[in-house]
């Protein structure tokens, strides 16, 4: 294993430290006011609790360490305490990203989630990670609207959870401490959560893409001397990415939602039986696990998940 503990350059490295965060009795909250949260409904929470402890398994199988927010933060009793009052905590891709010069702490886009980054800030604390950029009112982004990929590439949705000075923010911060040399902003319609439900990158330069929300509206393609816009998924095909599209059914159904785990694995939800099976035959296997508990809360593997380090 490498001898860093932290640092990713793109979603398609092999990952070895991962950050979850097991939950209890805090999606009594979710349940209590599920709009609030952004839950669908109510959720069964012994089932989810049981289904969450499947994705850790299921990483562990897998040769990944997993880092528990619960118990990295449990000689720290401010943050054990704040832990316990946010119910969406255990979506961890979406209050901070780690990246080769430390870790971007977000402002959330959705009010009811911002008491989760002090959390998330001591838990890197604990790590040994340094926060590299900590976004502060007015600016907010979300983990879940951001991707590193080959190529040195950083890609950040545009949406009603993102503001622009976010965008430029996480831009300059990048191109400063050479973690990349390509930004791509893409608009994605208003109404859209996070790029993790449109677009993933897989092993062997693979692109789960919907298409008509990547192409929304052209995208802003940023190198440290020039700026352009374009269309992504063009982008994609000139580079050289295999496109794997998914429909409208498809997306609705998390099928870009994947975790990848090495370069040959990644982790997804049952169901979506056609992406699985065109996966499998680039080569990839697909290792499932039960989600039909958590899904309730607008989340798939992939929003459960902060790669710490990937080699």
């Amino acid at each position: 294993m490498s001898m860093r503990s932290y640092g990713v350059s793109h979603e398609s490295g092999a990952l070895k430290r991962v950050l979850v965060h097991h939950p209890g009795r805090e999606l009594e909250l979710a349940n209590s006011n599920p709009s609030e949260h952004n839950f669908d409904r109510p959720v069964d929470v012994e089932r989810f609790i049981a289904e969450h402890k499947g994705l850790m398994d299921a990483l562990a199988e897998a040769g990944v360490e997993v880092l528990d927010v619960g118990g990295l933060v449990a000689d720290d009793p401010r943050a054990s305490l704040e832990a316990e009052n946010c119910p969406n905590l255990v979506f961890t891709r979406d209050s901070s990203v780690v990246t080769d010069a430390g870790a971007v702490l977000m402002r959330m886009g959705l009010p009811s989630r911002r008491r989760e980054t002090p959390v998330i800030e001591a838990t890197h604390r604990a790590l040994g990670v340094p926060v590299g950029l900590k976004l502060g009112e007015p600016e907010t982004f979300e983990g879940g609207g951001f991707a590193l990929l080959d190529g040195r590439v950083a890609v950040a949705g545009l949406c009603s959870r993102t503001t622009q000075g976010a965008l430029d923010a996480v831009r300059g911060f990048l191109f400063e401490n050479s973690a990349a040399d390509t930004f791509i902003e893409l608009r994605v319609p208003p109404d859209d959560i996070h790029i993790d439900g449109d677009f993933a990158e897989l092993p062997g330069k693979t692109a789960l893409v919907h298409t008509e929300t990547l192409e929304y509206a052209p995208s802003a393609f940023h190198t440290r001397s020039e700026s352009w816009e374009g269309s992504f998924v063009g982008w994609l095909k000139e580079e050289g990415w295999d496109l794997l599209e998914i429909t409208d059914g498809e997306r609705y159904d998390m099928a870009a939602n994947f975790l990848t785990v090495d370069r040959d694995l990644a982790i997804h939800y049952t169901g979506n039986s056609r992406v699985i099976r065109e996966a499998r035959e680039r080569g990839i296997e697909v290792v499932q696990i039960p989600g039909e508990e958590m899904r309730k809360g607008n989340g798939g593997v992939h929003c459960m998940t902060c790669p710490i380090l990937r080699v």
